[in-house]
């Protein structure tokens, strides 16, 4: 069961999102209002819930989107590719390496051991692709995990910026492979690639923009993070 969800509309997106899991970690269904064509993000966990919601929505995976691979974004990515097997495993090349140990990260949070699936494309940084009529550009954010990515929309100024960039905070750097040095680097270059008022969809917590973080959020005006 969900924490709670919600969900938005721009003219022509449906966005719901499930705050899902121990860690409330935020679930994206993103749909093209006409052609139906959608994208899941950072499935949680819950499955059941977030299919039932797909098909309350008549929406037509055709991506599974992955910002980071820890556990508690990718806990509920074996069932989706279950229940929706043509729908492509997509994140970056760099987080394999997440994805190949999260038997390490069930361990280290003492919940059940979770699965990952093939990857069936691999990110690079700036790559652009499309999903049906959905536009996407990958930025490369490593800091929170060497293959961190955010997914920018330019044309319908949203990014789902994972466990980057929250509302009022940014993500921890002290699990294996987190640098606070690259994340300040990643931080600078996405404040200044994405334009204020685009929507930030952030991997747990509440929507903001880049121009209210840019205005108050403390930790993107410092040079060193932890």
């Amino acid at each position: 069961m969900s924490h709670y969800s919600d969900e938005f509309e721009t003219e022509a997106l449906k966005v719901r999102r499930y705050a899902i899991g121990a860690f409330a970690v935020n679930t994206y269904i993103l749909m093209h209002k006409e052609s139906h064509d959608a994208v899941i993000v950072d499935p949680g966990g819950d499955v059941d819930e977030v299919v039932d919601g797909v098909k309350s929505m008549g929406a037509i995976p055709k991506r599974l989107l992955f910002t980071h691979c820890h556990i508690d974004h990718v806990a509920g990515a074996m069932g989706m590719k279950k229940a929706f097997p043509e729908a492509a495993v997509t994140y970056h090349e760099l987080e394999q390496i997440v994805a190949d140990n999260l038997l390490a990260q069930s361990s280290m949070f003492g919940v059940p051991e979770v699965e990952m699936p093939k990857c069936d494309v691999n990110l690079k940084n700036e790559m652009e692709f499309m999903v049906g009529r959905l536009q996407f550009v990958t930025f490369l954010t490593p800091g929170h995990t060497p293959g961190s990515v955010v997914f920018y929309m330019p044309i319908d100024k949203i990014a789902f910026t994972g466990d980057l960039l929250f509302r009022g905070s940014v993500g921890r750097t002290d699990f294996e492979g987190g640098s606070g040095t690259e994340l300040v680097k990643s931080l600078k270059a996405v404040t200044k690639d994405i334009p204020d008022e685009v929507k930030l969809l952030p991997g747990h917590g509440k929507f903001t923009t880049m121009g209210v973080e840019k205005a108050s959020n403390f930790y993107l005006r410092i040079d060193r993070y932890r």
